[in-house]
């Protein structure tokens, strides 16, 4: 392998994804879409898939899903959106009711009294500048994130066209590849794909298992709203090692609403933590180890990186980016030093 190839592979691509996550972070609306499509796309191609072993054709297969698809919403619209906006409804209205500074304050007098240790910090005044900092930030966002919903409505559209010209335009792709990288050209984009599947499909699964896990727990613990508070962190989830952490800063504010004090903090607090762990332990090595073969603390590394340099969206596309990286740069290096590389005699003219 020659300096310009090993070069191309070792610099060449990682500089290239970087600069390419770096253009998306300053589209973030469009960026946003087309991950929703994509997501959307992969997490709906096996229910295509089937209905296309059934004799149906491709286009016939996408419509039935994507009419099973509308059919779900309007039972969901009918009889769990409701439930779930009473809950979220009521929540805002108790939240404005009480005098949440007060609770703080007496919450946190409350544990200086058990926990000598912390008498002499001045947590009181920290506490309510954050509570009035967030709560600004909290309302700004979801003002911004208003406009963006209405985007995402874009998503199962571009989705649609994914699923029926998907597989064209990966044939063109393998098309513009030079015959003499074709066969290794074939297996990077095959492994790519795998991997972005992989990673989806688990992601789906450890999503739905942190929030199950969640809403249970608070719900053993007798907090209100624990369907909110799982839903919450379900959806956190999707940006690795922060679903727990996320969902229970609700579940401990919606606890010191309810019952008035912070006798509820520290059980939710072992609650939480439980369930990260769990999460840590158990889910995440199965969903990163087998879908992207990335290690617990590669994981959090890249994480770190990405947030740093390109903040909640790089965290966001972290893991698919850094497993795009990890197999282009291996299998092009393997494909290089083992495919039988043929120019043509055009082509040896040209370097001669």
């Amino acid at each position: 392998m020659s300096f310009s190839q090993k070069a191309f592979v070792f610099i060449g691509i990682p500089v290239a994804m970087l600069l390419m996550v770096w253009i998306a972070s300053l589209a973030i609306h469009i960026s946003l879409i087309l991950i929703l499509s994509i997501f959307l796309s992969v997490a709906l191609n096996p229910l295509v898939t089937y209905f296309e072993s059934l004799g149906f054709k491709r286009i016939i297969s996408i419509a039935i899903v994507f009419a099973s698809l509308l059919l779900l919403l309007v039972f969901l619209s009918i009889f769990i959106i409701p439930a779930f906006t009473h809950q979220f409804k009521t929540l805002a209205e108790q939240l404005q009711k009480v005098p949440l500074d007060v609770i703080i304050v007496s919450t946190i007098q409350s544990l200086k009294e058990k926990f000598p240790l912390l008498k002499g910090l001045d947590l009181e005044h920290k506490a309510q500048a954050l509570v009035a900092e967030y709560s600004i930030k909290a309302a700004s966002a979801l003002t911004s994130a208003i406009p963006m919903i209405f985007e995402l409505f874009l998503a199962p559209f571009v989705a649609f066209f994914i699923l029926k010209d998907g597989e064209r335009f990966k044939k063109n792709l393998i098309r513009a590849i030079p015959n003499k990288y074709f066969e290794m050209g074939l297996n990077v984009l095959d492994k790519i794909e795998a991997q972005i599947t992989g990673y989806i499909r688990g992601l789906v699964l450890e999503a739905t298992a942190l929030g199950i896990m969640s809403a249970i727990g608070s719900a053993i613990l007798g907090i209100n709203f624990a369907f909110v508070i799982g839903l919450i962190a379900g959806l956190a989830s999707f940006v690795p090692y922060l679903g727990a952490f996320v969902g229970a800063i609700p579940a401990l504010l919606i606890s010191v609403v309810q019952f008035g004090d912070g006798r509820m903090i520290l059980p939710l607090i072992i609650m939480f933590v439980i369930v990260h762990l769990i999460d840590d332990l158990v889910v995440q090595p199965l969903v990163y180890s087998h879908s992207v073969g990335m290690h617990p603390v590669e994981v959090v590394f890249v994480l770190l990186i990405f947030g740093e340099l390109f903040g909640l969206f790089g965290m966001l596309i972290a893991i698919p980016v850094e497993a795009i990286i990890k197999v282009s740069i291996r299998e092009i290096y393997w494909g290089l030093t083992h495919y039988k590389i043929i120019m043509t005699k055009h082509e040896s003219l040209k370097s001669t």
